[in-house]
């Protein structure tokens, strides 16, 4: 039996709420991810925000700012005492027409949702934003990882887990034919997968996957 709802559909519903709230008082509480905070544990699964947080840190500067920040009432926030508060559109349209890299270095669950803290690349800009919604990794847009994508894509968001191992073995070989960096991010994608399987939580969600759900 398929999942009724997928984490691209869920991802779809938080950010729509988070930017409501936004919009109509300025402010959304969220909880607060200073150094005490580190380990907080995302959905009661043993994965702390801090463990979280290295693993996207330790991708570097692949990720851009995905299309909606700037085609719908913006999506880049600020953070002060715990709360956020919404940048303009206009903001927000004139930092996605930049089309810089930026790193996570920081991710944080909060009660309905993650999100996750940007830098980009010249050290000028920090947003916090939507974690499946604000971003894209950029070699998610590899033709080479197209098909690797397409059958992690598929085991998250809508496979029974009857089927989920025979779709890993179908990941594994499509992860083997890959040659030189694409064959490496392949297979450190297969390895988050894995955790991913043993633990369906945002945290393990593989990090080539983020702006593909």
């Amino acid at each position: 039996m398929k999942r009724s709802l997928s984490i691209a559909a869920f991802a779809a519903v938080f950010g729509a709420s988070l930017i409501f709230s936004a919009t109509s008082s300025n402010y959304v509480p969220v909880k607060a991810a200073d150094v005490s905070d580190t380990n907080t544990v995302v959905n009661n699964q043993g994965v702390s925000d801090k463990t979280w947080s290295n693993k996207l840190t330790k991708a570097g500067y692949v990720f851009k700012l995905a299309k909606n920040i700037a085609t719908t009432d913006g999506g880049l926030y600020q953070r002060k005492n715990g709360l956020l508060k919404k940048y303009s559109l206009k903001h927000a349209k004139k930092v996605f027409a930049k089309n810089m890299l930026f790193k996570i270095d920081r991710a944080i669950s909060v009660e309905n949702g993650s999100l996750v803290h940007i830098v980009s690349q010249n050290g000028k800009y920090k947003f916090w934003t939507n974690f499946l919604t604000g971003t894209y990794n950029v070699n998610g847009h590899k033709k080479s990882l197209k098909p690797l994508i397409k059958t992690e894509v598929e085991m998250i968001t809508n496979t029974s887990k009857e089927k989920i191992a025979k779709k890993l073995v179908t990941a594994e070989k499509l992860a083997n034919k890959l040659k030189g960096s694409d064959k490496k991010l392949a297979q450190e994608s297969i390895t988050q997968l894995k955790q991913w399987i043993d633990n369906e939580v945002f945290a393990n969600i593989p990090v080539l996957l983020i702006g593909s759900l």
